[in-house]
Formats: C-alpha cells, sequence, structure tokens
C-alpha cells in the first residue's frame, strides 16, 4: 500500500470547453502560506493513487514519489483528465482539448490561496506525455516541466511504428490499464466516448490531421519554459524518441539525461527512487519553483548512460558534436557465429561483389512466439528464424553514440514489405546466449517517403502521408531510421544486425506489432551496385583517438 500521511481535498474547474474537471490535492504538513505546486494529469483515476507501484500488475502507477515532495514543501494536485475518473466530458488521450483542459486546471490552481502561483508539472509515462501536451499550450502559471520517459508523437511513438501498426502495447494499455480499471471502480467502459478510442485509432494509419492534433510533437518549439528531460535506454520502442525530440524542439533553457533502466519495469522502479529525484528533479524544481541557487543549471546539457560500460557521459548536444559516421556493409559471407537463416557479416570494407543477395519467404513455419522458436528443452532461441549479419570481434573498445540509420536495398515479389530492424551487442565469446539491444528500427516499404524539410543524413523523417506500393522484382533503397543509441562495443566483442518482417513476442513485449496478412518472399541486396550498409554515429572513446 502506497500511503502519504495528509488527507486530499478535491478541487474542480469547469475547462474552455465546458467540461467540469477535478483533481486532488495534497498539502504539505505544517506549511507556512502559500507552496509551489507539482501537477500531474492521467486517464488512469486519482482515486487509485493507493495502489503500489508494482510494474508488472499496476504499470500504470506513474506519479512518483509523492511524499517527499510534500516533505520537501510542494502541494501535489494530482488530476483525472476529462471524461476519465472523476473529470466530466469525453476521453480524447493526448488531444490538444486535453492539454488545453490541464492548462485551464493549473491556472485555477494559481488563483488559489494555498498556492504561490508557481505551478511544475511532473511524472512520467502518460503524466510525461501529458507535460509535453500542456506546454505546448502555454499556460501563464505553468514554470517549468521535468519530462520524465514520454512520447511526443502519437503517430511515430507508439502508434505506427514505420507506418507498421503497433499491436501488443495498445491493446494492454487500453483495457488492461484504463478502461478495465474504470468497471472495477463501478465506471461505464463506453461512457465518455471510453469505447471508441482503439479504433479511432487504427481508422488513422497515415499522419493526417487527427494524428497531429494528438501530437504535441508539432508545437513544441513554441514552449519556452525550462524543460528537463530524462529518457531511459529500457524504454526505447515506446518513449524514448519523444523525449530526444522534446529536447531538441524546445527553445527555452533545457537539459537532457538518458538513463540506464534497462527495461520496462527498471524504469518505473527508478521513478520511485527518492535518492534518484533528490538528485535530479527535486534540484530542478527547487531552483525553477522555490529560486534556490543550487548549481542545477551549472549541469552538463546533455548526460547519457552509455551501455556495455556503466558510465554516464555528458556532451554540448544530441548527437554530440564530437562524433563521426562509420559504416558497415552487409554481406553475404557466412560469420560462423549464428545459427540464423543466413548467418551473414558485417564487414567494414565496401562489397566487390556484382552479385551478392540474401532471401528469406515468410512466414516461417517454425515461429512460436513471434519469430521465436521454442526447443524440446523449452529454451527460447530468438535468431534461428530471422536474418542476420554479424561483425568480426573488433579489435579495440568503440562507443557508438548518437544515431543511426539502416540503408538496404530491398526487393519482394510482394508490393510491399516490412522491415523489423534490431542492432546489439554480442560480448566476447560465441558460446553465450547474452546480447545487449543497442536500437532498433521499423519501415513499411509503401512508407518510404521522406520529409525533406525534417530529414538529415543520419535521420530519415518519413512523412506518413499516403501509401506507395513498391514494384514486386523492383530493388529499392530503404533507408531505416534507428532509436538513439550509446553503447560500448569492447575489444572481442561483436556487432549484430538482425532483420525480420516481425517482432518476438518475448524479447519485444509489449510494444510487438501486427502481423497482417504477409505471405511472400523478400531479398535482401548487397552487391557492388547495392551497397547495403548500417551508418553509426561514433564517439571518440580518448582525446586525441580517431574513431
Amino acid at each position: 500500500m502506497v500511503d502519504v500521511n495528509v488527507q486530499p481535498f478535491e478541487i474542480e474547474t469547469r475547462t474552455r470547453h465546458g467540461d467540469l474537471v477535478r483533481a486532488d490535492v495534497y498539502l504539505p504538513v505544517g506549511a507556512d502560506g502559500p507552496v509551489p505546486v507539482l501537477l500531474g494529469a492521467s486517464p488512469y483515476q486519482k482515486a487509485l493513487r493507493h495502489l503500489p507501484p508494482t510494474p508488472a500488475v499496476f504499470p500504470f502507477i506513474e506519479y512518483g514519489p509523492m511524499q517527499m515532495y510534500l516533505d520537501e514543501g510542494y502541494a501535489y494536485v494530482a488530476m483525472d483528465v476529462p471524461g476519465m475518473g472523476r473529470s466530466e466530458g469525453t476521453w480524447d488521450p493526448v488531444s490538444r482539448a486535453e492539454g488545453e483542459a490541464i492548462h485551464d486546471m493549473i491556472e485555477h490552481v494559481a488563483t488559489l490561496d494555498w498556492s504561490t502561483g508557481k505551478i511544475g508539472m511532473i511524472g512520467m509515462s502518460y503524466y510525461c506525455w501529458s507535460q509535453w501536451n500542456t506546454a505546448r499550450t502555454r499556460p501563464p502559471h505553468l514554470v517549468t516541466i521535468g519530462a520524465f520517459d514520454g512520447a511526443t508523437d502519437m503517430y511515430r511513438d507508439w502508434m505506427y511504428h514505420g507506418g507498421i501498426p503497433i499491436q501488443g502495447f495498445l491493446n494492454s494499455w487500453l483495457y488492461g490499464s484504463v478502461l478495465l480499471q474504470h468497471m472495477a471502480n463501478g465506471l461505464s467502459l463506453t461512457d465518455h466516448g471510453r469505447g471508441d478510442i482503439l479504433s479511432k485509432m487504427y481508422e488513422h494509419p497515415f499522419d493526417d490531421d487527427w494524428q497531429r492534433t494528438r501530437s504535441p510533437f508539432w508545437e513544441l518549439d513554441q514552449v519556452d519554459i525550462p524543460v528537463l528531460s530524462i529518457g531511459a535506454w529500457g524504454k526505447a520502442s515506446l518513449h524514448l524518441r519523444g523525449n530526444f525530440e522534446g529536447f531538441r524542439l524546445v527553445r527555452g533553457p533545457k537539459q537532457l539525461l538518458i538513463v540506464g533502466a534497462g527495461t520496462f519495469a527498471e524504469t518505473q522502479t527508478l521513478y520511485f527512487d527518492e535518492a534518484f529525484h533528490r538528485g535530479e528533479l527535486l534540484p530542478w524544481y527547487d531552483h525553477h519553483l522555490k529560486g534556490m541557487e543550487n548549481g542545477v543549471m551549472e549541469r552538463p546539457r546533455v548526460r547519457f548512460f552509455v551501455q556495455n560500460d556503466g558510465d554516464t557521459l555528458s556532451a554540448d548536444s544530441w548527437p554530440p558534436s564530437d562524433v563521426s559516421i562509420a559504416e558497415f556493409h552487409l554481406s553475404g559471407d557466412r560469420s560462423g557465429t549464428q545459427s540464423s537463416l543466413n548467418d551473414g557479416s558485417l564487414t567494414e570494407q565496401p562489397p566487390l561483389a556484382a552479385k551478392g543477395s540474401t532471401s528469406w519467404s515468410y512466414p516461417d513455419p517454425k515461429w512460436m512466439a513471434g519469430v521465436t522458436t521454442i526447443g524440446r528443452d523449452g529454451i527460447p532461441d530468438h535468431f534461428s528464424r530471422v536474418i542476420t549479419y554479424t561483425s568480426a570481434p573488433f579489435e579495440r573498445d568503440r562507443e557508438f553514440t548518437g544515431q543511426g540509420v539502416l540503408h538496404l536495398h530491398a526487393s519482394s515479389d510482394q508490393n510491399d514489405l516490412d522491415l523489423f530492424v534490431k542492432l546489439s551487442v554480442l560480448p566476447e565469446g560465441t558460446d553465450t546466449p547474452k546480447f545487449i539491444k543497442v536500437s532498433q528500427g521499423w519501415l513499411r516499404a509503401s512508407h518510404r517517403a521522406e520529409d525533406a524539410d525534417l530529414t538529415t543524413e543520419m535521420r530519415p523523417f518519413l512523412k506518413h502521408d499516403r501509401a506507395e506500393p513498391i514494384v514486386p522484382g523492383e530493388i529499392y533503397e530503404l533507408r531505416v531510421e534507428l532509436l538513439p543509441m550509446s553503447v560500448l562495443v569492447r575489444k572481442g566483442d561483436r556487432l549484430r544486425l538482425e532483420i525480420s518482417n516481425w517482432d518476438s513476442t518475448i524479447t519485444e513485449a509489449p510494444m510487438t506489432h501486427w502481423y497482417g496478412q504477409k505471405v511472400g518472399t523478400d531479398t535482401y541486396h548487397h552487391d557492388a551496385a547495392h551497397p547495403s550498409r548500417l551508418r553509426l554515429h561514433e564517439r571518440s572513446r580518448n582525446q586525441g583517438e580517431q574513431p
């Protein structure tokens, strides 16, 4: 049971859209006069605040260590967004109207006698998304946000990866964390528009106006308040891209921190760790909401945990300004390390052969848990029925920090193809199943068109405004965006690139995708005329060292 030493009282206000929205207020014991406020807003019912933050059971408990902030002299306001819990209206997740409702609650709180009028926002995941969403509406009394682990682009971050619909997370989140929790509390599954959300999401397979009004991404360049954006490598397939993009776009004082939490559960556990808050978030709030001169703004602008290293490094920007580009070419030569469909190689030498390609057919009859197979011994094998390209052991330590992109020359006997790409480090030694996931990316070939205004050399930004089928048998150069990364590949380690058109439901849960009706044969070309290659930002490990 999670408990605080004060009982909340409820407040309400009517929004510009006519909805009566409500929030619970927790005030610090013994406060002498008005206090600064931290506000969290979500669809998870403020009435459920008593549940413990147990990731496997209650993953929606995301408000952080409330009692710690009360002890530090902050009021904590927990708001039900419109249409959810005790708030009236229609639920429209992360819509601009929802952000405006939170805006109106902030401005109401600023007028109350227990509030100093200085308000920050708090919370992870959906609470974080509410922060991005509200900040774009620019409430006059919103002083700062502490955006921990939250997406910014509904379409690209968690509905359609590369144009491919996400299935596992959306269903488990909507029903397990939201709708059934309402029913358990005697509230309707369908009232207030709750039952319409999933169908509306899937009815918009392109990045249209419906999607964009629900994506703060497109307005974050108007945000000029101080922003602390904190992401976790373990949430890469859901929220991480949003933390990087939010940091990149906002134009006020800002810092980016990427922590080493390696899984969904570890990320949530970290967010309830008081020591973490006292080291990172509390100083930020103290400076901006209480005016404390505590040196927090002297911290490096960007800090990031390096996987396979354990160290946290700093930089002046993302990607760091001192990166160069390393290239690894796909080759049909066998690496001798993987029992995959092809056991191809990654090499830093461009291909010279006039011909070279890898073909495979799908669906694979041996797939059992997505692309994973399970042997008679009960041990899962995630790689035997996918395409892999593996490097030779590295001759020295090398750090890959920044962005990545896969240039893949591909053809199909169908009029479309899907690419699920994953990059991993294999620690030294070939007899161990251990691997460290570094990054991943997705692309549906019919969504290959890039937005020239937002695309960069190392980050294709896809339009997702229409489907352009491919011609069967024709070779296309497809560019797959890889999510931001930082990893040390040690001497003796290998890099492995995996390609398939589906997930492992074991390694990638809950962010798994709908397979659909795919049947066919795809071919990946890697010859002199079609140099398929992996491009990664590389950073020198030692001053004066050349990558």
